[in-house]
């Protein structure tokens, strides 16, 4: 016998899906409130906890296929150690160079290409005075030449001047197939990409393995 199914409760059944579809929705919400409400107090795991409460609501995008590999039968294989790192940079120069100053600040101009070798000229007030060449880390330098492209170096002002008028100035140069990028800020007003490459180009160059 065929069971009949009045108008109301048709509309009992609606309002039950779309209460289940809401809750489905709210529960990530509720769980973020929660953590931001306790958000002062630092806990382990707790960034964990919060992304997967972001993106739980989020498409995520198409995983890239990875290379096979020889694991046995069951076994998940994990990403090639340096596999990201491998891919090469498009740009195929980066420099640094700053200023001397009334204080004495370090002059010079380094110039590295994406295998990790550089060029090296000291002007003042550096240990290396002159024309000098050397080695950095090729990994984490192409790491840097990458970082230049993904934070979009190239849309940069060319100068970020500033009110001081006898403060260093600091510029970074990133070179493309096509196109050449200078920029030049002075006494600590450059933008936060900015201030990341020079401090990566500087920390590369303090750990320098030099030819001589």
């Amino acid at each position: 016998m065929q069971r009949t199914v009045g108008p109301w409760q048709h509309g009992f059944m609606k309002t039950s899906a779309a209460r289940s579809h809401g809750t489905r929705r709210l529960g990530p919400a509720l769980a973020l409130v929660a953590l931001l409400a306790f958000g002062a107090f630092g806990a382990a795991g707790e960034l964990a906890v919060l992304h997967r409460v972001l993106a739980a609501d989020r498409p995520s995008g198409q995983a890239e296929p990875t290379a096979p590999c020889d694991a046995q039968a069951g076994v998940r294989c994990l990403p090639r150690p340096g596999a990201a790192a491998d891919a090469p940079p498009t740009a195929s120069r980066i420099g640094i160079e700053t200023t001397d100053c009334r204080l004495g600040c370090e002059a010079f101009t380094a110039i590295f290409t994406p295998d990790g070798s550089f060029t090296y000229h000291g002007e003042a007030n550096v240990e290396r005075l002159g024309d000098h060449t050397g080695r950095v880390d090729a990994t984490a330098l192409r790491h840097v030449m990458r970082l230049a492209d993904e934070a979009g170096f190239e849309r940069l002002d060319d100068t970020y001047p500033s009110p001081f008028l006898d403060g260093q100035s600091t510029y970074v140069m990133v070179e493309w197939a096509r196109q050449t990028k200078v920029v030049m800020a002075a006494a600590g007003a450059e933008p936060a990409t900015f201030w990341a490459l020079k401090t990566l180009l500087l920390d590369l160059l303090a750990s320098a393995e030099w030819d001589e």
